[in-house]
């Protein structure tokens, strides 16, 4: 045999193992590996009626609010959204300016007219930045940390909170919160 005739020897011997083995393999596990997608109806093709649990929640998850902005005086801060009805009822309402008063030296609070849903909870803790609801129509925004007793709705959280409570200090203040 030549040398050329061996090397196409090793060659088809070779495609022919890796051949037999993926053969064997795709006997033994049959189509279980094979992953099918599904497909998603369009908008147009959904109806109210067709729309199940899942796809209701992961569409209201991309029609939520993440985050609002918060204005005192010159100074502006990112509040992250409770994806929650009442963080979101809220969150959609904006924009909208606050004269919120104080109480207790740790917050800030107003009094609405309208209700918002509510989903209170007893927190055991607050943490300055904190953004609830007390009752169904009272905001209140937290500049000091403490612990409590008190139910409260969450709206939201107000990051990097740290200069809040040079910002809310006196006792009326106007806070303004838009998307």
């Amino acid at each position: 045999m030549e040398e050329s005739d061996k090397k196409k020897a090793i060659i088809i011997f070779v495609v022919m193992a890796v051949l037999m083995i993926g053969i064997s393999v795709f006997l033994r596990t049959g189509f279980q590996d094979i992953k099918h997608e599904k497909i998603k109806p369009t908008k147009q093709e959904t109806t109210n009626s067709q729309t199940t649990e899942p796809e209701k929640k992961e569409e209201d998850d991309m029609n939520s609010i993440k985050a609002i902005s918060v204005r005192i005086d010159d100074m502006t801060y990112i509040m992250s959204v409770d994806a929650g009805k009442a963080g979101q009822e809220f969150a959609n309402s904006t924009p909208f300016d606050l004269n919120m008063k104080d109480l207790n030296g740790n917050e800030k609070y107003y009094e609405g007219k309208d209700a918002l849903p509510t989903d209170p909870y007893k927190p055991g803790h607050i943490d300055a930045g904190d953004v609830m609801l007390y009752g169904d129509k009272t905001i209140v925004i937290f500049y000091k940390s403490f612990d409590t007793d008190f139910s409260y709705t969450r709206l939201g959280k107000i990051k990097n909170a740290n200069s809040l409570q040079y910002m809310l200090e006196g006792d009326e203040v106007n806070v303004e919160f838009y998307k």
